[in-house]
């Protein structure tokens, strides 16, 4: 199995990177994860490949916050005619109701149409636990954000785990993954981090620092790291130090652009 990196980055898209979105095939069902500007990547020619001979889609949300959903409001242009089924955290999860969520998200006067009126559209929420889903098990796991958000393993292959805490219980959720993709919002090697708007600062304990999430794949024992969700009000060079911070810990560790494609088999 391979994943493709649609979106790498948190919060606002930058110049070279869009929010989050990752998307893989799995036989002949496409799994996309999270909907941010990233999605938009599926009707470039390398990416929009994915769709060819797809028979179902499938669309996982770890949460609601906009970053990673609104995207939502481009799937009449990324996947014209094309039925999805919105796979979201069921209320037990997060205290909300995943289709009044949805229903909230896309109606007047935010988008053209109510969602009772977006026929290829359904919802299937996810439970804590394993899922099977399109012949594979999704697995979910509630993490510690300033929502609740949650983590994806698909089978053996990897583990989804964006907008949360560094969470020991995460490295058991992922333990033998081939890859994981984790978000690593700061380094605290780097002094830069401390030269964000004292506003913002309080914010980054519902994120994860990098050395921490190196530790997390480390106890885990994946194949592979790559960090994601980054923090768009760094650059490049911000990304390159917190790759080697974590490599210090975790020396399979790599940070990629956007349209990158990863085999899930740990292999470099």
């Amino acid at each position: 199995m391979r994943v493709t990196l649609l979106g790498t980055i948190g919060w606002m898209p930058s110049d070279r990177r869009e929010t989050t979105c990752f998307a893989c095939r799995a036989e002949d069902s496409l799994f996309i994860f999270d909907a941010g500007t990233g999605l938009r990547r599926l009707r470039e020619p390398a990416q929009a490949a994915l769709l060819d001979g797809a028979r179902d889609i499938h669309l996982f949300l770890t949460h609601y916050h906009l970053d990673h959903v609104c995207g939502l409001a481009y799937l009449a242009g990324v996947l014209p005619g094309r039925a999805l089924v919105i796979h979201a955290p069921a209320a037990e999860l997060n205290g909300v109701d995943p289709e009044g969520a949805l229903a909230g998200l896309l109606r007047r006067p935010y988008n053209p149409r109510d969602w009772e009126e977006l026929t290829d559209l359904r919802v299937e929420p996810v439970v804590a636990g394993a899922n099977e889903i399109a012949g594979h098990t999704v697995s979910v796991r509630a993490q510690q954000h300033s929502d609740v958000s949650v983590a994806y393993r698909l089978d053996d292959a990897f583990v989804l785990a964006t907008d949360t805490r560094a969470d020991p219980a995460t490295a058991e959720f992922a333990a033998g993954v081939g890859l994981l993709l984790h978000e690593a919002w700061f380094n605290d090697a780097d002094p830069r981090t401390t030269q964000m708007p004292a506003e913002l600062l309080p914010g980054y304990a519902a994120h994860s620092e990098a050395g921490a999430v190196a530790g997390l794949a480390a106890a885990a024992g994946v194949g592979r790291l790559v960090p994601i969700h980054l923090n768009p009000l760094h650059d490049e060079s911000y990304y390159a130090a917190l790759e080697a911070s974590a490599r210090a810990v975790f020396p399979r560790t790599d940070v990629l652009p956007d349209g990158a494609v990863v085999d899930t088999d740990g292999v470099r």
